[in-house]
């Protein structure tokens, strides 16, 4: 599956560290998302994504301790969308504490 960053996180470095966990979460890289989460990989449920050829990183933001991104991918020719909402350990976005994947 291919993901595409369609996010501005040019100026906004921890908003381009939610776009890259997002992107390696929807990649289902395990050693990143082990690496930089407590939780471990294993702890995320995972909507049905087989026979998605690509999903957009729509957007990537972040306030404090707090973070967000959209995704959208289609299905049998309908849109749907994913978010993903993720807590910080700390204010420097080091480590994640918190990540819940939603979708429809």
């Amino acid at each position: 599956m291919k993901v595409y960053q369609e996010a501005n996180c040019k100026n906004a470095p921890k908003n381009l560290k939610v776009a890259e966990m997002t992107e390696a979460i929807l990649k289902q890289d395990k050693d990143v998302v082990n690496d930089l989460y407590e939780a471990g990989f294993d702890s995320i449920e995972f909507p049905n994504l087989e026979g998605v050829k690509e999903i957009t990183i729509l957007q990537a933001i972040s306030h404090g301790k707090a973070a967000s991104s959209l995704c959208e991918y289609e299905v049998n020719g309908e849109k749907k969308q994913l978010g993903l909402f993720f807590e910080f350990t700390t204010h420097k976005a080091e480590a994640y504490k918190t990540v819940i994947l939603t979708y429809n």
